[in-house]
């Protein structure tokens, strides 16, 4: 099992917590605002937090902590978010 995480902020300011988890050849996707404690899941995240999440893996490769097949599959699940959005 391998977790990422990172943060952004939002329109407000509030910074929001992302969460990624590969586990048994499935990908997992939280988030939370620092204001709520709880952890949110989805099926995807928002396109500008997919693509954050590509570049936190792909520094995590270039360290030589992350195969290149994971950093694929999230490549492969921004694209088609991409597509869907026009």
């Amino acid at each position: 099992m391998t977790k990422h995480e990172w943060r952004e902020r939002d329109e407000d300011g509030v910074a929001v917590y992302y969460r990624a988890v590969h586990h048994a050849g499935r990908w997992q996707f939280y988030s939370t605002k620092k204001t709520d404690p709880e952890w949110n899941e989805h099926e995807l995240l928002p396109l500008d937090a997919m693509e954050s999440l590509v570049e936190v893996l792909r520094n995590k490769h270039q360290r030589r902590r992350l195969p290149l097949k994971h950093l694929e599959q999230i490549e492969a699940l921004v694209e088609k978010l991409r597509e869907a959005a026009g």
